[in-house]
């Protein structure tokens, strides 16, 4: 590779962890694009030749974070897919709630921000992201129901799993992360450690799958 090329990549690539910095602290509409070129030390048009523009580049930034915070957290939650099913889910509630509970998981303050003032502009970047990990807790869900269970009450457990764990947590991210009167002390007060939550949604979840597969054999 040349020294031309190395620069380039080098170039985008601090042009994304830039961006989602700034969009997870402003949002798409209240970002400038001088502001994110400042903060990668780049020209500013350098936005619309690596990116084509401040959309693009609001998208890219998004799926960058989001895939740093895979690589870091796996889906399965260091789990194979020869364990069971209840150590699959527990594996999951894991990884997903290390994600949600590290600070540099900027994916979900930039979902936070476009939720709060929309764009449209993740809507597809999200769906093909998301979805292959919404499938995976599926699959368990389904095999922890049984053949029994019909495909609405997989998707809601599903469902349910999922609000356990954004639900209070990225609440408490974004207390932490807004105006400086709404702030506590740390991002998760009152003891609330990773092990203690993901320990409450697997029993709590198992607990009421349990129920949802008797109640469908009945």
């Amino acid at each position: 590779m040349t020294r031309k090329r190395i620069d380039g990549v080098e170039t985008r690539q601090k042009l994304l962890a830039a961006a989602a910095r700034v969009f997870a602290a402003k949002g798409y509409h209240d970002t400038r694009v001088m502001d994110i070129c400042k903060l990668a030390g780049a020209n500013v048009a350098s936005v619309n030749y690596y990116f084509d523009g401040k959309a693009e580049l609001y998208a890219e930034a998004w799926r960058d974070a989001f895939n740093k915070s895979i690589a870091t957290y796996p889906p399965d939650g260091g789990i194979p897919l020869s364990a069971s099913a209840e150590e699959r889910l527990r594996g999951q509630i894991l990884a997903l709630i290390q994600r949600i509970m590290d600070p540099d998981s900027l994916d979900f303050d930039i979902v936070h921000r476009e939720m709060a003032n929309p764009t449209g502009l993740l809507s597809e970047v999200m769906r093909r992201s998301i979805e292959p990990l919404r499938q995976r807790l599926t699959a368990v869900v389904r095999d922890l129901l049984g053949k029994g269970a019909t495909e609405r009450q997989i998707q809601l457990c599903e469902m349910s799993i999922h609000s356990q764990c954004f639900g209070p947590l990225m609440h408490e991210r974004h207390r932490h992360n807004g105006p400086k009167e709404h702030k506590g002390p740390g991002p998760f007060p009152r003891g609330i450690t990773c092990s203690v939550m993901v320990d409450h949604i697997f029993r709590f979840s198992l607990a009421g799958i349990s129920e949802v597969r008797k109640s469908s054999k009945s």
